[in-house]
């Protein structure tokens, strides 16, 4: 039985959708990927999951397996791992007010705190930054949102690279000292210098296998020895969540 198919079938029409204007809604021209996802012939990918479950004012988590998560087991590691990672943000953060992500443009609704943003990140080809720098100082404004880690700060988004999941002009809350699972962001510093942020899936026998959030850009992998630093990219933000000043709250 292809619940995915049929849960997109279910909640298509429940919005008054038919399949072609689900498809416009995705910014797709033909209905034929819609039918072939609802029939099951054809499996999408994290991208198209994400364009449909935001279509279809659901989640991505509820969407792929299921509102009580029971369908969890059968999907691939890296969309389990997203999964997770969603929920796990839900539960300590809530989600945003349109409901439909954890964290991102709103996580600092729980709890009031601001978060120090200290530059910009411009990518380059292949998702790469071109140039950052980590945390020198303060100076550059404040993001509104609350983070226990006392070293955790913020980098602007500059570039469609990242999309669509970090769109050029957003922010990202970057926490050093805080772990991370299966399908969390990751900011990720090779000892080459190549700085990026990806979405981490496994470390395994020495190797780091890196997905990237922009899905032109090829998987990586990449030998433990070559890593610098990785660390935990624990939200990312709309532009009205930046401050000039920590007081402007």
């Amino acid at each position: 039985m292809n619940t995915l198919g049929l849960r997109i079938k279910q909640l298509r029409k429940a919005k008054g959708l038919s399949q072609q204007a689900l498809a416009f809604a995705c910014g797709w021209e033909s209905q034929s990927r819609i039918g072939n996802y609802e029939k099951g012939t054809r499996q999408p990918n994290l991208e198209d999951l994400e364009k449909i479950a935001h279509a279809l004012g659901t989640t991505l988590p509820d969407l792929v397996a299921g509102r009580d998560r029971s369908e969890l087991a059968n999907l691939p590691e890296h969309i389990q791992g997203r999964v997770r990672s969603e929920d796990r943000l839900v539960s300590t953060w809530g989600r945003s007010k349109d409901k439909e992500q954890p964290v991102s443009s709103n996580a600092g609704w729980a709890k009031k705190g601001t978060v120090p943003v200290v530059g910009s990140a411009q990518l380059g080809n292949s998702g790469y930054f071109e140039a950052l720098d980590f945390p020198q100082g303060h100076g550059d404004g404040y993001l509104q949102i609350h983070s226990d880690d006392p070293d955790a700060y913020g980098l602007r988004v500059l570039g469609d690279s990242m999309l669509p999941r970090i769109k050029n002009g957003e922010f990202v809350l970057v926490e050093p000292n805080k772990s991370f699972v299966s399908g969390d962001e990751v900011m990720v510093r090779t000892t080459s210098g190549r700085t990026m942020i990806k979405e981490f899936i496994y470390l395994r026998d020495g190797m780091y296998r890196l997905d990237s959030v922009n899905a032109e850009h090829a998987t990586i992998h990449i030998d433990q020895n070559d890593v610098e630093t990785i660390h935990l990219v624990g939200g990312i933000l709309k532009s009205s969540r930046f401050l000039h000043s920590a007081h402007d709250t």
